[in-house]
């Protein structure tokens, strides 16, 4: 249920949604020369940061933010928190397409020097164009509330005007497409084993290593409800073809919306989904679920998620035979994480039960489980994704596996990079390796997989 943030088009970020009212060169030397606040332009930096800030101030001048940004970045852990910084470093971000960075820059000049309007604007700019319109609106009314000069009152009152503007509320839609390539060790997730309880198992049954081929594609629509909700929906399609083990080639359709209620550091959400898969060509299975759920932003990038998920999953008629598998599921789960222009890190705790439909079954059981991960980005954009995941699943007693109480240990880890604007501008190449391992105290359950490829992504607005 991916949310989409609605961003300005043009890298200035004023010219287009505001009808031209401030443009980007008078606003950015308007800004740079005499808008500061008093206090901010007089933190001095110190000898060793001067050189840096004046190249800074240069390049933003010569409208070359990406620039300034990968500049700025490699003194953050150092200078971060010497006002002027922290400015120079939010306004670069921001035009070099980094709202999140900027955010944080911003609100750590506002903490020291909260009555600097210039620094203000440039913080409900960031949120704006992070698809924060309720963060974005209190920013400007509180800065014109303080009477600021009449260039930033414009232009805070600019910002407001489009946000309330009927065209924005027809949603902004966005989009992409991807292909990626690889090897998978198990494509069919069995067990090695060829012989179960003596009994000669089906080939599709047996462990299959096969290269893959991958094509999705998706639409994204982030609506405005009012004027502290959105609703975001996401329809997407995608195919897997694997070229020794057809058998298993899946097909999935899916459709999510959310709507996200609420404003300041709390937002409640609601949401819904469902999803309709084929296997090797022909209709197997479809799923659905409803999610309720809050998160809070405790400040200095940390929040916190609480969510609760009721779903139900069911095969085709024509596999009537794994109407033992279909199960009314619910899921609850609660997530710490924490943000910053270093990266990322977070961890999510997990617990959820399967309930059969059909009595007998002996797919009821319960799971509790927890997932890690960790991330990090440099000042180009090019980043890596880290992820770790257990949980143990215990199915009920009766009626058993072969006369087993089952229970499986579940593990997996991933590492996924990416590589922005490459091959081309507006283009991702993504590695990823990835590892799973079923536990199981039954050998027929029991397997492991590992699969690693290139996934290219093209994304647009």
């Amino acid at each position: 249920m991916a949310f989409s943030p609605s961003t300005l088009n043009n890298a200035g970020g004023l010219a287009r949604p505001i009808g031209g009212l401030v443009s980007r060169r008078l606003f950015r030397c308007i800004a740079l020369s005499c808008l500061l606040a008093p206090a901010l332009a007089a933190s001095q930096p110190g000898a060793r940061s001067a050189g840096v800030l004046d190249d800074a101030r240069r390049l933003i001048a010569e409208h070359r933010a990406a620039d300034a940004y990968r500049l700025l970045a490699q003194h953050e852990a150092s200078l971060a928190g010497e006002a002027l910084f922290d400015y120079l470093y939010g306004i670069a971000a921001l035009d070099a397409g980094h709202a999140g960075d900027a955010i944080t820059a911003l609100e750590r000049v506002l903490v020291n020097e909260p009555a600097s309007p210039s620094a203000r604007l440039e913080l409900g700019r960031a949120y704006y164009e992070s698809g924060d319109r309720a963060a974005a609106d209190r920013q400007f009314r509180t800065l014109l509330a303080a009477d600021p000069p009449p260039s930033i009152r414009d232009t805070a009152a600019a910002y407001l005007r489009a946000m309330e503007q009927p065209a924005a509320r027809a949603g902004n839609w966005s989009g992409g497409f991807e292909f990626g390539s690889g090897y998978d060790s198990n494509a069919n997730a069995s067990t090695d084993d060829e012989t179960f309880l003596g009994v000669t198992l089906d080939p599709d049954n047996v462990e299959t290593s096969s290269p893959f081929a991958q094509l999705a594609g998706w639409l994204d629509n982030a609506l405005p409800v009012g004027q502290r909700s959105r609703l975001a929906t996401r329809a997407r399609l995608g195919q897997r073809w694997n070229t020794d083990a057809s058998f298993v080639d899946q097909t999935v359709a899916s459709l999510d919306t959310t709507l996200r209620v609420g404003s300041g550091p709390t937002v409640f959400s609601i949401g819904g989904g469902g999803y309709y898969g084929l296997l090797d060509g022909d209709s197997h299975h479809w799923g659905a679920s409803v999610d309720l759920a809050v998160s809070h932003d405790f400040g200095d990038g940390w929040r916190t998620t609480g969510m609760l998920r009721a779903g139900t999953l069911r095969y085709d008629d024509e596999f009537s035979s794994l109407s033992v598998l279909e199960v009314d599921q619910q899921l609850a789960a609660l997530s710490l994480q924490r943000a910053g222009s270093a990266g990322h890190f977070g961890m999510t705790v997990f617990a959820g039960t399967d309930d059969p439909r059909e009595s007998g079954s002996a797919y009821a059981n319960d799971r509790l489980g927890i997932q890690l991960q960790a991330g990090s980005q440099n000042a180009a954009g090019h980043g890596v994704q880290l992820q770790f995941g257990y949980q143990e699943v215990d199915y009920d007693d009766s009626p058993g596996f072969f006369g087993t109480d089952r229970s499986d240990d579940i593990w997996s880890a991933a590492i996924t990079g990416e590589i922005r604007d490459w091959p081309a501008a507006g283009m991702s190449l993504s590695p990823h390796v990835g590892w799973y391992n079923n536990d199981s105290n039954i050998p027929l359950y029991q397997y492991d997989r590992i699969e690693f490829g290139l996934t290219l992504r093209r994304s647009f607005r």
